[in-house]
């Protein structure tokens, strides 16, 4: 392992919660503790992928399904769970693999992958299963994301550094609105394929594996037909 990169993983555990504000008071409904997702998969100089922000793992409690309840082992996995009725899979590392990396010609093996934020974020179905299981104190903050983005684009930099990707891909309208600090309509406008600068380093901005998914909006087709193409003919330009 390179030192920068444990270097920066041990920093960023440390003091990245505290960085951006994050409530010191939030930890899953079991006790866990809500760590900082660091980079595992840090392929140096190639390409890297930068999400929005990690998943958890999820159990039902006492008729409460999908309760969030621990992290995840790694920013886009594909760990295998118990979740204490059935076992699970974390899907998010499938997604990746299948609707956006197959498709734009990149291997995972060949990628630095991360989130901007870096912690689970609670939507408001979550707080009020734990309100509901008399846990009081943890509110939703998915709606916070903008300012905790703004607040982690430090750290994103810092892999950056280390990294030295030859073109860093961002997924979904967020991501990209944090990054380039336009409006969420210009933002979806960029999601095309094409290399955009930003600091003197080349990106490429893709719909959401998320939205990929659903079957009735135009992003799959348009993904399949326009946007994939364009941005595998450019990374291919560039690695």
């Amino acid at each position: 392992m390179n030192a920068k990169v444990t270097e920066y993983q041990k920093k960023c555990f440390k003091e990245y919660k505290t960085s951006i504000q994050y409530p010191s008071n939030y930890t899953y409904l079991t006790g866990a503790s809500i760590n900082p997702l660091v980079p595992i998969e840090t392929t140096l100089n190639k390409v890297m992928i930068v999400g929005a922000y990690p998943t958890a793992k999820f159990q039902t409690i006492h008729k409460h399904k999908d309760t969030p309840i621990a992290d995840i082992d790694a920013p886009f996995s594909n760990q295998i769970y118990f979740d204490g009725s059935r076992t699970r899979k974390i899907l998010s590392g499938d997604e990746l693999n299948e609707v956006i990396l197959k498709q734009i010609g990149v291997n995972r093996k060949d990628c630095w992958i991360t989130n901007l934020v870096k912690v689970f974020l609670f939507k408001e179905g979550h707080a009020a299963k734990y309100n509901n299981l008399d846990r009081k104190d943890i509110k939703e903050n998915r709606s916070q994301f903008k300012e905790y983005a703004y607040r982690s684009i430090y750290w994103l930099q810092n892999e950056i550094a280390i990294c030295q990707p030859k073109v860093i891909i961002l997924l979904g309208v967020d991501v990209t609105q944090a990054i380039f600090k336009g409006s969420k309509t210009k933002s979806t406008t960029r999601l095309t394929g094409e290399i955009f600068k930003n600091d003197n380093q080349n990106h490429i901005c893709l719909p959401h594996p998320g939205i990929l998914m659903r079957k009735h909006t135009k992003w799959p087709e348009r993904f399949r037909n326009d946007i994939a193409p364009l941005a595998k003919h450019n990374i291919s330009n560039m690695l």
